[in-house]
């Protein structure tokens, strides 16, 4: 992982040189922007060894998530992911001709193809799940109690629900 420079480090800074700026809103996004920059780096690792970027990982989950046979379109795809319709024609492209996806007719719109998870793709991202949850793990229970880990996860739960994202 690459190394950032301290948060401690920089919230003193900007105490020192910007302290309207400090505030526990502040500190609060700051944390939890770092402490998703590093669960992301550990995630890109994890997948190098299944080829999979962390966007055609998403796509994977996402279709995984979907009941049999385990397909959505294009559009819903990237509105649930938060991509542009480039970025995610872009992945669908790559994960159509690792294998890992196909595209099937659509019953009523025939200018839309269906977006379906193959047995290949269901494969790879079972086991790459595995192997980013083990490195979740790793990241999250060597800095947090798991008493701490729940309080985190309730309380960040509780905002987006709020939220309704």
């Amino acid at each position: 992982m690459t190394k950032a420079y301290p948060l401690d480090k920089a919230l003193e800074q900007m105490r020192q040189n910007w302290p309207e700026a400090v505030s526990v809103e502040t500190e609060l996004f700051l944390s939890m922007s770092r402490f998703s920059e590093v669960l992301d780096q550990s995630c890109t690792k994890e997948l190098e060894a299944y080829g999979l970027t962390n966007g055609a990982f998403e796509v994977l989950v996402a279709l995984r998530g979907c009941p049999e046979p385990r397909e959505m379109s294009p559009s819903d795809l990237y509105r649930a992911l938060l991509m542009t319709s480039g970025g995610m024609t872009k992945i669908l492209k790559q994960l159509e001709t690792d294998g890992l996806v196909t595209r099937i007719d659509h019953d009523t719109d025939k200018r839309s193809k269906i977006v379906r998870l193959t047995e290949a793709g269901t494969s790879i991202v079972e086991r790459a799940m595995e192997s980013v949850m083990a490195g979740d793990r790793r990241v999250i229970y060597q800095n947090l109690t798991k008493d701490e880990v729940q309080s985190l996860r309730d309380t960040l739960l509780n905002v987006v629900v709020k939220l309704g994202v």
